[in-house]
């Protein structure tokens, strides 16, 4: 490393000026460079190290020479692709050895010999670039007009005859080693999509320009839609009508009903009944734990339900402590698992306790919620001094039983917002049995999907509901609906909490690591959606001039990987469209 030239760059200071000494201590001219300031490479510098670089930043420095080595949070396979489709010749961790680096620097200095060039066919080398592209065998097949099993033998001769062991690796081999001859094309096509955080885009021409390429490459089997709040236009549709599988953007149609039905500040009750008589302190009779579908209700609840039946001055009860879920039907799951319970979801009941989890005092999922919760209630009281004489059972509680203490959920606004910031699949049906209930009907998730169709068709929209959570394949919506349901709730009292329930880009929920430094971090808030093949995502993007850009991507017979990375590109160019 003596008297080798290194610029050393990144975003956080201390970190750079700790690694640029201890290059330095090993021999090597070093240079130190932060973020804030353009990217400029000091004459003699032979290699740049950079910290978590922004994708323009990094393409910046290898278009003008110079090997780049790059430093990041993670190094999965995925990234190394990315990293190299940028101009990188290294990837790795932020937290690797000196050794490590040392070893990808002796490896970048040593680029400028030739390299060895495989022996590959016209079709293997173009399948090879279709690779780098990023494309899966479906969409390789589509592209070349050939069959998958082709596409499958083609991959497999590829991979054997680079001498790698997977897609991945193939790609940045071809890249750094300069095997595709198209390598520039595709990097300055990519260069121009993920720099979207850079530079606007200004015209609907433009957009709809790189919005075509993201979908053509998406596959036949995803669609688009996109609607600028500015002009209140339609900007992009991309087979907008035709309806897909929308995996847990479904929960868009589920929460947006539940608003609408009970409103944002609608509360879950769950009580504590009594069927007898009080005499000096003792139930001659039996109390019962109705519930009513609230998803909420835990250890924390319950212990709070349990003192407040304590502070009525009630000291023993004659009778049982019965679980009541009379309020929702038994079935346990949805439609995905054939109602019963879902590894995805947890046992369904109308006296829900612990998202159905036996954690912390044992492992998997209650059998039977209604006695677990009651046997809660049970040990509670006792710890309240409240002793009851016989075991629990389940039961419903009689029409004259009367309410000794209840507790309430938080409201529902609170709860939609837990719903579709981690995509929790439990609180949707949950409140997907709960709308039916409270809507005339049985709390059940048929019920409950009639009520969801009925409010679609009041806010001008189509969907095929089966379940709450978007688990079951056979929910079905166009993009173009998801995009109306999107403006409608825009129009409502409860938009508010419907909105600020959305993950926010780079920033929370499920949208937490994706789109960070990029246009759409802080300025998206979508819903994500994934199953396998499936991948969709729909929200509202805020543009420079404060315009809504609302959109509905939803991907189906995908790589997910892929799609995701394309939806991001995708978010990143509505966020800086300027719409001029």
């Amino acid at each position: 490393m003596a008297g080798l030239g290194l610029l050393v760059r990144g975003r956080h200071a201390l970190y750079v000026s700790a690694l640029a000494a201890l290059l330095a201590s090993r021999g090597a001219r070093v240079w130190e460079s932060h973020a804030g300031s353009p990217p400029r490479v000091p004459r003699g510098a032979d290699i740049a190290i950079l910290e978590s670089p922004l994708p323009a930043e990094l393409r910046a420095l290898a278009v003008r020479g110079v090997s780049v080595i790059v430093l990041a949070e993670r190094a999965e396979p995925a990234d190394a692709l990315a990293a190299a489709q940028l101009g990188a010749r290294a990837l790795l961790p932020k937290n690797c050895t000196l050794a490590e680096l040392s070893i990808a620097i002796r490896n970048a200095t040593a680029g400028g010999q030739a390299p060895h060039r495989p022996s590959l066919t016209p079709r293997q080398r173009e399948v090879l670039e279709l690779i780098v592209e990023g494309l899966d065998n479906a969409q390789i097949a589509s592209r070349l007009g050939i069959t998958e099993r082709t596409v499958r033998a083609h991959v497999s001769s590829v991979l054997e005859r680079t001498g790698v062991s997977n897609r991945t690796q193939a790609a940045v081999a071809a890249i750094q080693r300069g095997w595709v001859a198209t390598l520039l094309l595709a990097v300055a096509l990519l260069a121009v999509v993920t720099s979207a955080a850079a530079a606007a885009v200004e015209t609907p021409t433009a957009l709809r320009a790189a919005l075509t390429r993201e979908m053509r490459a998406a596959g036949g089997y995803s669609g688009a839609w996109v609607h600028d709040g500015g002009s209140g236009r339609t900007v992009f549709k991309w087979r907008s009508q035709s309806p897909r599988v929308p995996a847990s953007v479904q929960k868009l149609v589920t929460t947006a009903t539940a608003l609408d039905r009970l409103g944002a500040e609608a509360r879950f009750e769950t009580a504590v009944m009594a069927d007898g008589e009080v005499s000096e302190g003792t139930l001659d009779g039996n109390v019962y734990l109705h519930g009513s579908g609230d998803p909420t209700f835990g250890t924390s609840a319950l212990n709070r339900l349990a003192g407040l039946v304590a502070d009525t001055g009630l000291d023993r009860i004659t009778g049982r402590v019965l679980g009541d879920e009379s309020f929702f039907d038994t079935r346990r799951g949805g439609p995905a698992s054939g109602f019963g319970i879902s590894p995805y979801v947890g046992p369904l009941s109308a006296l829900a306790f612990n998202h159905g989890s036996l954690v912390p005092f044992a492992r998997g999922w209650q059998t039977n919620p209604p006695a677990f919760a009651a046997e809660r209630l049970r040990v509670s009281l006792r710890r309240e001094d409240v002793a009851v004489a016989r075991y629990v059972r389940t039961g419903n509680a009689p029409a004259d039983a009367k309410t000794v203490a209840a507790v309430e959920s938080p409201p529902l606004g609170s709860i939609v917002r837990r719903t579709n910031q981690v995509s929790d699949n439990y609180f949707a049906e949950m409140l997907l049995k709960g709308i039916g209930a409270r809507s005339g009907g049985a709390g059940s998730t048929s019920a409950g999907a009639r009520v969801a169709r009925a409010y679609a068709r009041e806010a001008g929209f189509k969907a095929k509901v089966v379940d709450g959570s978007g688990l079951s394949r056979a929910n079905r919506v166009a993009p173009r609906d998801v995009g109306r349901l999107l403006l409608d709730a825009r129009k409502q009292p409860w938009f508010e909490a419907f909105y600020g329930s959305l993950p926010l880009a780079g920033k929370s929920g499920t949208l937490h690591k994706r789109m960070r430094r990029t246009r759409a971090s802080g300025r998206c808030r979508a819903k994500t959606g994934t199953l396998s093949g499936v991948t969709a995502l729909a929200g509202y993007c805020r543009a420079p001039d404060g315009d809504a850009m609302t959109f509905a991507l939803l991907m189906n017979g995908v790589n997910v990987w892929a799609g995701r990375r394309a939806q991001d590109r995708i978010a990143a160019l509505l966020a800086s469209y300027t719409g001029d």
